[in-house]
Order: C-alpha cells, then sequence, then structure tokens
C-alpha cells in the first residue's frame, strides 16, 4: 500500500535554466510597465538607460563627467512609488561614496557617471538595480522600485598614478 501511494505523487518539475530566464524577463516587464505608468501619471519627461534605470536631468552639470574611483557627495532623498520617504540627507545626512566600489545602488552608480557636479535629476530604479529580492533589510520592502532625487553637491576626483 505505501508504494501505491508513492507512484501516484505528482512529478517534481526540474527548474532550469531557461526557465529562470523567462521568469526574469517577465518580471521586468511588469516592473517596467508600472514605471512606465507611473512616470505617465506624474507628467515626468523621462528617459530610460540602456541597462533599465529611467532619469530626467532638472538641472545639467558645472564640471567634469564622474568617473570610476570618483568620489561623490550627493544631496538625496530615495522614496517608494507611493511616497513614503525612506531615506533622505536631510534626516541622515550627505552620500558619500566612491564610484565602483559597489557601495550604493547599482543604477546610482551607473548614472553619476554621465552627470558631474552641480547636477539635479530623478532616477527610478527597479529592484534589479536598486536593492533586489530582498530589500534593504530596514526602509525598503523586498521587490521595491524605487525614486531617487539627487543633488551632486561634490565630486573630489580620484587620484591619478603617474607611474602608469
Amino acid at each position: 500500500m505505501l508504494f501505491a501511494c508513492k507512484d501516484k505523487q505528482p512529478e517534481k518539475k526540474r527548474v532550469t535554466k531557461e526557465m529562470l530566464l523567462e521568469m526574469n524577463k517577465k518580471m521586468v516587464g511588469a516592473e517596467t510597465k508600472v514605471i512606465e505608468k507611473y512616470i505617465e501619471d506624474k507628467g515626468l519627461q523621462m528617459k530610460k538607460s540602456e541597462t533599465g534605470y529611467y532619469y530626467q536631468i532638472n538641472q545639467p552639470s558645472q564640471g567634469d563627467t564622474i568617473h570610476m574611483n570618483d568620489n561623490v557627495v550627493l544631496a538625496y532623498t530615495t522614496s517608494l512609488m507611493d511616497g513614503t520617504i525612506c531615506y533622505s540627507s536631510a534626516t541622515s545626512g550627505l552620500m558619500n561614496f566612491t564610484v565602483g566600489k559597489a557601495q550604493v545602488e547599482t543604477g546610482l552608480e551607473q548614472f553619476v557617471q554621465h552627470i558631474g557636479q552641480g547636477a539635479i535629476a530623478k532616477l527610478i530604479l527597479p529592484p534589479y538595480l536598486a536593492h533586489g529580492i530582498a530589500g534593504d533589510g530596514n526602509k525598503i520592502p523586498k521587490l521595491s522600485i524605487i525614486i531617487m532625487d539627487i543633488e551632486v553637491v561634490e565630486v573630489q576626483r580620484a587620484a591619478v598614478d603617474a607611474s602608469k
């Protein structure tokens, strides 16, 4: 009798790489629709990067473009799509990071390399360029699309190695 029950159990499907890629593609497609509806509803004039973040430059840079290993200081507000403010330089102080050291959201690090000191911009980062599946374990829930309003306050150029 016990063997008969075992034979009637449904066969477990093996998850393949192709299945995971297809699920990821569908998830990114759904996130894109949500972001584009938000942009339309808010009347924003945003562009989409090749990697999938959206941006709007409200004030152009007054300096050279930021490069890998430059230290960047930002005034910022990070919020969820419903308007909930998660983090802000007004309460937490300015954000300070070195480009290329994976200290901030991937989408933010990608974007700052296209602007310079003095730039003011709005970013919308899908989860895969922000805090991913898990969120940040604090104020940003899992799979959250985040909105960042940033101002590049200061750029400290990376030291150039003269021996190269």
